[in-house]
């Protein structure tokens, strides 16, 4: 609306308490939006403060669908898909392009995002008739898996890929462990594990394949995701770190719309114009909400490969099983 966009800046240090008192912080300032953490666990005490004070909050890149209605609150949204989602693209892809049949499921318990992800998974393979060979646990902070390497390797049948839903540094450390133990099986990941920055631990990683939101090496076969790196790189002088940059990008570029539409920065009719999006053309992909639904249910991802320490696009992925309400809060399925 001809107004230039300010922001200040709070750091919450990946601190539940921090994040309380960051979000209220800025709600005393006056913000007309307040952009919070990229995790459901953490960002949520922030947008706590938000809906209490009536205004629209935004996750960078949460993956739980608690950081909306049926959580938070009904100002609430999160630029990113549901971490269910990246599980069953995943299970869809393998299960169809690779013709894998038995998968061993790997789950970091350590926060809501991993723990979703594999039920993401499991109910699809399921539903697309894949046997599931096994499944263990693990904390992101645990220093050994050596007790889940042996059960992976005494399953009664060999699986033809492990699904591992985890985030670094922790799913690093796993993937080197299982490299390490001469476990050579491909490895099916989530968006947690996307980019490069991490692959150090892992050297001449192969046989890994993630979905991610963007490649941020070049080789995105959509030419607008290209084109926006190609900005990232005259604007900061190199590419960005990591694929959730284009979530931070496109939650603005939706914003804006919403607000160029309501004619205002205030929530209700801004919540209602996103609340209308069906498909809506962003960067990142098309993206829709309902009165119900404040996180993505349908959005494609790309699914890149890693060979020889190297990544690849390989295709662009729209699930067809779209998850139930019981399988996003995982009370079934």
């Amino acid at each position: 609306m001809g107004r230039k966009i300010e922001y200040s800046v709070s750091d919450t240090k990946t601190e539940r308490e921090q994040s309380a008192k960051a979000g209220a912080e800025m709600v005393q300032k006056g913000v007309d939006l307040l952009i919070i953490s990229a995790d459901y666990d953490f960002g949520a005490p922030a947008g706590l403060a938000a809906k209490r004070a009536g205004i629209v909050a935004f996750s960078l890149g949460a993956a739980d669908p608690k950081m909306g209605v049926q959580g938070v609150g009904p100002f609430v949204f999160t630029a990113n898909g549901a971490a269910q989602v990246e599980g069953i693209n995943m299970a869809e892809w393998a299960y169809k392009k690779k013709a894998f049949k038995r998968a061993y499921v790997l789950e970091d318990q350590t926060i809501e995002y991993s723990k979703s992800g594999c039920a993401g998974f499991r109910s699809a393979w399921k539903k697309l008739g894949g046997e599931l060979a096994g499944g263990d646990v693990f904390k992101n902070d645990d220093p050994s898996i050596a007790a889940q390497i042996t059960r992976i390797k005494a399953a009664s049948a060999a699986p033809d890929a492990i699904y591992l839903c985890s985030f670094t540094p922790g799913g690093a450390s796993v993937i080197r462990q299982v490299r390490a133990a001469g476990i050579s099986t491909p490895i099916l990941a989530n968006v947690g594990m996307t980019d490069d920055y991490w692959l150090g631990a892992v050297p001449n990683l192969s046989n890994f394949y993630v979905p991610t939101f963007m490649s941020i090496f070049g080789d995105d076969p959509r030419p607008e995701l290209n084109a926006f790196l190609k900005k990232y790189e005259v604007k900061y002088g190199g590419r960005p770190e990591s694929a959730y940059s284009v979530l931070g990008y496109s939650l603005i570029e939706q914003w804006a719309k919403a607000v160029e539409k309501a004619k205002t920065t205030k929530a209700e009719p801004v919540v209602a114009v996103l609340e209308s999006f069906k498909d809506e053309p962003l960067t990142v992909g098309p993206t829709s909400y309902t009165m119900d639904t404040h996180i993505q249910l349908n959005r494609p991802l790309l699914i890149m490969e890693v060979a020889n320490g190297k990544h690849k696009s390989l295709e662009v992925w729209r699930n067809e099983i779209i998850p139930s309400t019981a399988l996003l809060f995982r009370t079934g399925e």
